[in-house]
């Protein structure tokens, strides 16, 4: 077969619903096995293995769109459970302080209500030690599973919401939305240690990645018996991974080339200056380029450049 006959590598993006018990790596290994040999598959951003939910895996070019994920919100709805403190911030964990009976029962909704303002907008958090964050060069719960525990700096992330969608003390069901890199379970945690009264995380589920969502996503299983039988219907186009990004459309062939080439292109000033953006020429999606304003040496003006950053079309 020659080339022009070889059928295309596949690429774009799977909205997974993570079942429990998977973590993200599994996910990824199960679809991975009913792929072509040498198709590059991964995940946008570790889902606990406990944890239900969105999880947006990437195939093939999507791969290397994974990391304009990181600026895309992420919705959880979590059940928070009063009463006791664990190593781990959730149900799974050793526990490791427990409130007196007669101290929990006098918390009230009004109580939960009133701190809850206090955790939105820009916070600290500490991450658990049973997580993928680095510290010199080791991850947390490698050195939790070796029984070691480091102190760990205090990381900024937003909430930009964190609603109680029901209440049952001693449990809540609380649906958060929030930046990219924010444990759910610190948060609970910390809601805890303000109360008074100590939390863990009982339940989790993502219902959100930006616009991938739960009620869009495809059961695991389903995928994999979709992928096995060779039908790839499910695949989202790489466009659906950067739709957020500002978008800019190339008119002329010469630009064209320029840009899959590496070379910078000139821009109108009515273009946005973006540190990333989606760059299109005939409707076609040539990668991902940013835009600034440079100052030439033969002009008093600035003007605006195109730089591509990721270029996914030959050139």
């Amino acid at each position: 077969m020659t080339a022009p006959e070889q059928a295309a590598a596949p690429a774009g993006f799977l909205n997974i619903y993570k079942p429990a018990g998977y973590t993200s790596h599994d996910v990824v290994a199960v679809l991975r096995r009913h792929l072509p040999r040498r198709t590059k598959v991964g995940h946008t951003g570790t889902l606990d293995p406990q944890a239900t939910g969105v999880l947006p895996v990437c195939v093939g070019k999507a791969t290397r769109l994974a990391e304009y994920f990181a600026a895309l919100p992420k919705t959880y709805r979590g059940e928070i459970t009063f009463g006791a403190a664990t190593a781990t911030f959730d149900r799974w964990g050793e526990v490791t302080a427990i409130c007196p009976p007669e101290k929990l029962a006098a918390l009230t909704a009004d109580d939960l209500l009133a701190v809850l303002p206090q955790f939105c907008g820009e916070i600290e958090q500490v991450p658990p030690m049973v997580s993928a964050v680095k510290i010199a060069g080791k991850k947390l719960y490698q050195l939790a599973r070796a029984g070691v525990e480091v102190e760990r700096p205090a990381r900024r992330v937003r909430i930009f919401s964190l609603e109680v969608e029901s209440l049952t003390l001693p449990r809540a069901t609380l649906r958060v939305t929030c930046s990219s890199g924010t444990y759910i379970r610190s948060l609970f945690h910390d809601i805890g240690q303000k109360l008074g009264v100590g939390a863990h995380l009982s339940a989790l589920e993502r219902l959100a990645v930006g616009d991938f969502t739960a009620a869009d996503a495809l059961p695991l299983a389903e995928a994999e018996a979709r992928l096995a039988a060779g039908d790839l219907s499910a695949l989202l186009p790489l466009e659906a991974g950067v739709s957020h990004l500002p978008r800019i459309d190339l008119i002329d062939e010469r630009d064209r080339q320029n840009a899959v080439c590496g070379r910078e292109v000139v821009l109108g000033l009515s273009e946005p200056e973006a540190p990333a953006c989606r760059v299109y020429y005939q409707g076609r999606l040539l990668g991902i380029g940013e835009t600034r304003y440079e100052a030439q040496a033969c002009a008093c003006n600035e003007m605006l450049l195109l730089h591509m950053d990721k270029v996914l079309v030959e050139a």
